[in-house]
């Protein structure tokens, strides 16, 4: 089931399983990526116009994906990460709804197994 998930929204299942060892240890994790603030943090800088506050949450968010071995999501992070270091405000705004959707499919997909 949880190698499914990871399959489903573009994550490295062999990465996850062999930093956290087992299912039952992913799905625990996964509960804290429920939890985690970082996308709510991004999602309130870009909201606000506040460059740092999103830099923050993107930053957060995408050390969060990396570990959770979320590819396809750590990718659109890290890209708007590098725009928002580089205070392209804009560009980030526009790439916003791209992590938008790819944070919704995998919260979607996590709430379908737990």
């Amino acid at each position: 089931m949880v190698k499914e998930m990871y399959e489903k929204i573009g994550g490295d299942y062999t990465q996850a399983i062999s930093r956290m060892q087992n299912d039952e240890r992913i799905k625990k994790y996964l509960g804290f990526f429920l939890m985690d603030e970082s996308y709510t943090q991004l999602e309130d800088g870009i909201t606000t116009k506040n460059c740092e506050e999103a830099f923050r949450g993107a930053h957060t968010l995408k050390g969060v994906c990396q570990n959770m071995a979320f590819t396809e999501l750590s990718i659109v992070v890290s890209e708007i990460t590098e725009e928002l270091r580089a205070n392209n405000f804009e560009k980030a705004k526009e790439m916003f709804l791209e992590v938008k959707k790819e944070y919704e499919r995998v919260i979607n997909a996590i709430k379908n197994i737990m």
